[in-house]
């Protein structure tokens, strides 16, 4: 479709057909939902899993066994991440672990290709060094008996047990690298015999580092049976249970397994499992895509979705190791998921402020009723201050663990980090002087979708904590422009949200530096009017902004463009002129392998909910500019 041919009546259309499949797909309960797609091996490990702890009933391993191997490539391999260009020899590890305790029989040729892979990418021995990557591949090989234990790294245990060096470790890594550390050493003494296959372990000092992972395992254990309702983490934390010293009865044991069964999906494949659920995250999207489609907040469908999300906000106390600001509320965040309530973060705390902050915004018809705008208020108030108290000192956010230390302006994980977990002296040094990877610094897309959520709700750059944050992001941004994505790939959406927040809080958008992050939007549109990029800007940042067109981050670029002035620009309508070419006549879009990101530069997931509300909510404030 040329620019020529744009005008609000077919812009209107499109809206239209885009709005009904957004409210078509709203659950029973009010929420929306987008599975998060990661590929075979969360299905591969929650197998095994299940299998080394004797839960896994057998149509589940046939099944799952049948699906893992529809998925295998014709060179045998397995793929890390949905649309990744080659296979990954630490996938297919954990695939060919999980077909050999599933199903080996009807499985054999499967496990012959993929153990072929394995070889050749440098065999067992390559597989237990991607350890020191964080790749947890070699366990996995090792609760199948197809790795001999006695190869595994086995971490010191003093670092766990020293209160001195538990509050250092504390104040500089991530709390799942040290839960993930923990794990590994009780696995690891467990499966090569260092302790009694059952029961408690010899010696002292074993059993107040069992009981030490147990109390720290327990901190992050929801109620649900999950831990931070990823059934990655939550696999490994199942065999875990068991080598730290507890029962098969034990309730946090049976709560597990329970929660890995119930997120078993069964279709004409077989079964799988997906990494995990966004429902808080997608619940919020959808809505402000409807509001700034001109869904009213007083439809009952809003209400309804409005009431879920309220409902969805913690009100467990955060974790202590992850919030350690003093007098700052412990209660009022959101996660990714409700009832993922250990771990709350502000990426989704900042995103359902935006949501209810819209919810509130002052309309010419379809308000709120009296008493539904007073809960939604009071949520919001609570969610607002929780999210100040995470506001890190260097004025920007991080997802889930306040006070780390900070990163250098830029982009971070342009390699994998690896630490040699075998290797006391790495080990040390890696104590002593970690890198921000390996932490949870403060990061550019979030910062930015965290000041998105607080200008919906009222703040302005008058507001002190905004001035913080909006300096953060000025010192962060590249050299060209851009800003370094953490959790969407990549500088264009890092960039997007960055500007969306920026605009949100009516900062001055003339100033030179949001010019030129401007620019490099702009610079990078595609001919087709479209914008995509590919993880391998991670790795290689020249790559920055390159890539096929996508209809989901074409849709976050164009909010972007059109929050900072842009909408009048034929740089918007020819974006426009994209997503209403590329739109289908059933109203979706497709996602085009746009990616979110997991761990970089390494391991990304499809969340296909994407491909729906962003195109949706762009053409919703080209449409309607007053509600931008």
């Amino acid at each position: 479709m040329s620019v020529a041919s744009i005008d609000l009546e077919t812009v209107a259309a499109s809206v239209e057909r885009a709005q009904r499949v957004l409210w078509e797909a709203q659950r029973p309960d009010g929420s929306w939902e987008s599975p998060g797609d990661m590929g075979p091996v969360p299905t591969a490990q929650v197998l095994v899993a299940l299998h080394h702890v004797g839960c896994l009933e057998a149509q589940d391993a046939a099944d799952g066994a049948r699906w893992l191997r529809g998925a295998q490539r014709a060179d045998g391999s397995f793929v890390a991440y949905p649309s990744a260009p080659h296979g990954d020899i630490g996938a297919t590890a954990c695939v060919w672990a999980a077909l050999h305790v599933a199903a080996p029989h009807d499985s054999a040729d499967a496990i012959r290709r993929a153990r072929a892979f394995v070889q050749q990418g440098g065999g067992l021995p390559a597989v237990v060094a991607l350890l020191d990557a964080g790749d947890l591949a070699a366990i996995y090989l090792a609760l199948a008996g197809l790795l001999d234990p006695g190869d595994l790294p086995c971490p010191p245990m003093a670092p766990a047990m020293i209160p001195p060096l538990v509050r250092w470790t504390q104040r500089r890594f991530h709390s799942g690298i040290l839960m993930a550390s923990m794990m590994l050493g009780v696995l690891a003494r467990r499966l090569r015999g260092d302790w009694p296959a059952e029961g408690p372990p010899p010696g002292e000092l074993a059993r107040r580092y069992c009981a030490r992972t147990l109390t720290l395992l327990d901190t992050f254990h929801n109620e649900d049976g999950s831990v931070n309702a990823n059934t990655v983490q939550t696999a490994l934390t199942l065999p875990a249970l068991r080598a730290a010293g507890l029962g098969p009865e034990h309730p946090m044991v049976t709560k597990t397994v329970a929660w890995l069964r119930a997120q078993r999906v069964r279709d004409e494949d077989g079964m799988h499992v997906d990494v995990f659920g966004s429902a808080v995250w997608t619940t919020a999207f959808y809505l402000r895509a409807l509001f700034a489609t001109g869904a009213a907040p007083a439809d009952p469908r809003a209400v309804h979705a409005l009431e879920w999300l309220v409902g969805s906000q913690s009100a467990l106390p955060q974790p202590a190791v992850d919030n350690r600001n003093p007098g700052a509320p412990r209660t009022g965040g959101w996660a990714f998921q409700r009832g993922n309530e250990t771990m709350v973060d502000c990426d989704d705390s900042g995103v359902a402020l935006a949501a209810l902050g819209d919810a509130l915004a002052p309309r010419p018809a379809g308000a709120l009723e009296d008493a539904t705008a007073e809960r939604v208020a009071a949520s919001l108030a609570r969610g607002r201050d929780w999210v100040l108290g995470m506001q890190n000192p260097d004025g920007g956010w991080s997802a889930f663990v306040w006070g780390l230390p900070g990163k250098p302006p830029g982009p971070m994980m342009t390699a994998t980090v690896k630490v040699s977990m075998g290797d006391p002296a790495a080990v040390a040094r890696t104590l002593l002087r970690p890198p921000p990877e390996l932490g949870e610094p403060s990061t550019e897309d979030l910062t930015g979708r965290v000041l998105d959520g607080l200008g919906r709700t009222g703040m302005t750059r008058d507001d002190p904590p905004i001035r913080r944050a909006i300096e953060f992001l000025r010192v962060q941004q590249c050299d060209s422009g851009a800003f370094w994505g953490r959790w969407s790939v990549n500088y264009l959406a890092g960039t997007a949200y960055a500007l969306m927040g920026l605009a949100a809080v009516g900062a001055d958008l003339s100033e030179p530096w949001v010019r030129r992050a401007v620019e490099f939007l702009c610079s990078h549109q595609n001919r087709d009017g479209g914008w995509g990029e590919l993880p391998d800007s991670y790795s290689d940042p020249a790559r920055a902004g390159i890539g096929p067109s996508m209809p989901p981050l074409t849709g976050i670029v164009l909010v972007a463009l059109i929050d900072v002035g842009e909408r009048d620009s034929q740089v918007v309508a020819r974006g426009v002129g994209y997503l209403l070419a590329e739109q289908r006549d059933d109203g979706t879009w497709s996602n085009a392998d746009y990616l979110c990101t997991n761990v970089p530069p390494d391991t990304f997931y499809i969340l296909a909910g994407g491909a729906r509300h962003n195109p949706t909510e762009a053409l919703g404030r080209y449409l309607h500019p007053q509600r931008s």
